[in-house]
């Protein structure tokens, strides 16, 4: 077991039995949805939506990741 989690442990073995429950509930809650989420496409299905983007994200994603100029051209 990694150090991390082990003192994670620790300090949750101080904290009242009421918060432990909700704070194990949380971890085998997302140690279901990893489980899940066994491909990729269940993965960015989960994720749309999620980030917050500019509007014309998908039309200028050049010039977002690589900062060529904006095209432009696109319909609004």
């Amino acid at each position: 077991m990694i150090q991390q989690l082990e003192e994670a442990i620790v300090k949750l073995s101080e904290l009242p039995e009421t918060e432990q429950e909700a704070i194990a509930q949380i971890i085998f809650s997302t140690i279901e949805s990893k489980k899940k989420s066994a491909n990729a496409w269940d993965t960015l299905e989960e994720m749309a939506g999620s980030i917050e983007a500019p509007e014309d994200w998908s039309k200028e994603h050049d010039h977002y990741l690589y900062g060529t100029p904006k095209n432009n051209n696109h319909e609004q």
